[in-house]
């Protein structure tokens, strides 16, 4: 289950690397066209490349922006157990044994 979970992510990074690459190759192969007027298709591509590329830009910022406001523990989260157990102990209390 973990290896196909791994591999989905992998496949859906690969995606967004290669529709990235590919957009931005597009745009800069097109950008001196000869425009035919009203309705160019070539301009319509790429209104429709830079609109892809800038929902992604606004997605990354946004997941950056969650990623940031979120606190790093949440108790339905992480399990603080560990953590918890550390600080049972006499050192972790700090309590000096003297004979």
């Amino acid at each position: 289950m973990q290896h196909r979970k791994r591999m989905t992510a992998l496949l859906l990074c690969a995606g967004l690397v290669l529709s990235l690459v590919v957009s931005s190759a597009f745009i800069v192969c097109v950008s001196g066209h000869a425009c035919s007027g009203k309705r160019c298709r070539t301009c319509e591509l790429v209104a429709e490349k830079m609109a892809l590329l800038s929902s992604f830009v606004l997605l990354g910022i946004a997941g950056q922006v969650l990623f940031m406001t979120l606190p790093a523990r949440r108790p339905g989260w992480v399990r603080n157990a560990d953590a918890h157990e550390i600080c049972r102990t006499l050192v972790g209390w700090k309590v000096r044994l003297n004979d």
